[in-house]
């Protein structure tokens, strides 16, 4: 699979959250990788400050990843969701880089 896009998104969680997020993005991590071919996704905490957390999804294209939502299963999507709403102590940010060479 060329990945031709990448989408990170980016956020901050307590530390007393910290253990359990990353619990959380393993069971993510390895239902996405098991069940899809199209977007492979992995998860990285920053090496100065471990609440910081980055996932990153590579994808062949913009629609791969915008159909990843379409096919996940429930406990996958409420997990994401519980992120946002039960982790993440600010916004998440989102980004998405298309390769260019």
């Amino acid at each position: 699979m060329a990945q031709n896009t990448l989408v990170t998104i980016t956020y901050s969680v307590k530390e007393s959250k910290r253990l359990e997020l990353e619990g959380i993005l393993r069971d993510i991590v390895g239902r996405i990788n098991a069940a899809q071919q199209s977007v492979r996704c992995s998860a990285y905490c920053e090496e100065d400050d471990p609440t910081t957390f980055v996932e990153v999804y590579e994808c062949e294209s913009n629609d791969a990843y915008d159909a990843l939502e379409d096919t996940l299963d429930e406990e996958t999507s409420q997990n994401i969701r519980r992120i946002a709403t039960d982790f993440a102590t600010a916004r998440q940010a989102v980004v998405t880089l298309r390769r260019v060479a």
